[in-house]
């Protein structure tokens, strides 16, 4: 029985030794192996990606970001992103060494993307990205450029790496949020040609007075808060190229609608839009010379005339002459009727005024018979005569 007992305890040691060194190497398999060293990720000043037959360079200049050969300003987001998925490859999970089954992990040049960092001292790193992994969709197949074994990484990262300038580029056209927005000032012509303008100012976050075409306190805020939000939003919809062939009927040098925002720091954004082919119109970037698009309905919002902007003007006030009369009176609201009478003296009503004193004279038929009344004081008279 002892014995039994020693080998019982000998077994579960073992059990416990082999349960141990499974579970040590199951968390050094877990553990994160980043195959870049992190340390100089912020040094990298260059990051290109080619995918068959597009090539994109971007470059790091006096600390921004933007597109080679002309600096388009990046989408800061999207670059640090990108760096990142790259610093994070991890080596820790090999899935082939054959350079047969490329294309079954997107590694082929089909599908691959091929790229690069490098920083200033010549240090580059150069990795091709492949498709997201079917087992899990939560993982990224990879390789070293030029070498055959593929790995999986965690993280499903391979959309957000643009194979194309566009992809890039920032696409929001303002810093400022619509609380930064002191004047609003539009000019626009409607599809018959027909010219309105109006320049509001913000005297509150939340209120608004109009400056021109007249001085107004009626202004309605929201559409003109609405404004100041579609200003703040203002994005790229879709950058010009050569093959489009709409340019010419937009006529970008005959703006439809220039819209003019000053902003409380002093300074000012414009934007000049052709009238809409497509769904789009044309204009050009405010701080560079690119011609850009934006969908037609973002300026929908600032083609408003000027009197649809304003609440319509109160109501007259009572006239202050009746009130004062019927005050006077001291009377009920239907003493109001009593002014009537008085009415006359304006010279509007006085035929009505004559005729009350018409209806009164029929009365006068009693006072005809004074005439008769000294007839019999006369006989009376008489009778002292014959005695």
């Amino acid at each position: 029985m002892k014995r039994t007992l020693i080998i019982l305890v000998a077994a579960l040691a073992v059990l416990g030794l082999i349960l141990m060194k499974k579970s040590n190497t199951e968390k050094s398999m877990q553990r994160d192996h980043f195959v870049l060293d992190s340390a100089w990720k912020a040094n990298v000043n260059a990051f290109v990606v080619i995918k068959k037959p597009d090539t994109t360079r971007l470059e790091k200049k006096d600390g921004k970001w933007g597109v080679a050969p002309n600096g388009f300003p990046l989408d800061t987001a999207k670059i640090a992103k990108a760096l990142g998925y790259v610093f994070k490859l991890q080596d820790k999970e090999r899935v082939s060494i054959s350079t047969e089954r490329l294309a079954e992990y997107g590694l082929d040049s089909a599908e691959a993307k091929h790229v690069s960092v490098k920083e200033p001292s010549g240090k580059s790193a150069e990795v091709v990205i492949g498709k997201t992994s079917g087992a899990d969709f939560s993982s990224t197949y990879w390789k070293w450029e030029g070498k055959p074994e593929i790995y999986r990484s965690p993280g499903n990262f391979s959309w957000d790496i643009g194979t194309k300038p566009d992809d890039w580029k920032a696409r929001k056209m303002f810093s400022a949020v619509a609380k930064d927005v002191k004047f609003i000032e539009v000019n626009w012509k409607d599809t018959l040609g027909t010219a309105y303008a109006y320049k509001l100012e913000a005297v509150t976050d939340s209120t608004w007075k109009m400056l021109a075409p007249q001085d107004s306190n009626r202004v309605k805020n929201n559409m003109a808060s609405e404004m100041a939000s579609r200003f703040a939003e203002m994005s790229i919809d879709e950058f010009y190229n050569a093959k489009d062939t709409n340019l010419a009927k937009a006529k970008i040098d005959s703006p439809l609608v220039t819209v003019k925002i000053g902003l409380k720091n002093g300074t000012s954004e414009e934007i000049k839009a052709s009238k809409p082919v497509a769904g789009y119109v044309y204009a050009r970037h405010p701080a560079r010379p690119d011609t850009i698009k934006l969908s037609s309905w973002r300026l929908d919002a600032f083609k408003k005339k000027p009197f649809e902007l304003l609440e319509a003007p109160p109501p007259p006030k009572a006239d202050s002459g009746k009130g004062a009369a019927s005050g006077a009176a001291g009377s009920a609201p239907s003493g109001a009727i009593k002014i009537e009478p008085a009415m006359p003296a304006s010279g509007a009503v006085k035929a009505p005024a004559a005729k009350p004193q018409a209806a009164t004279k029929p009365a006068a038929p009693s006072l005809q018979v004074k005439p008769a009344a000294p007839q019999p004081l006369k006989a009376e008279s008489a009778k002292p005569a014959s005695k």
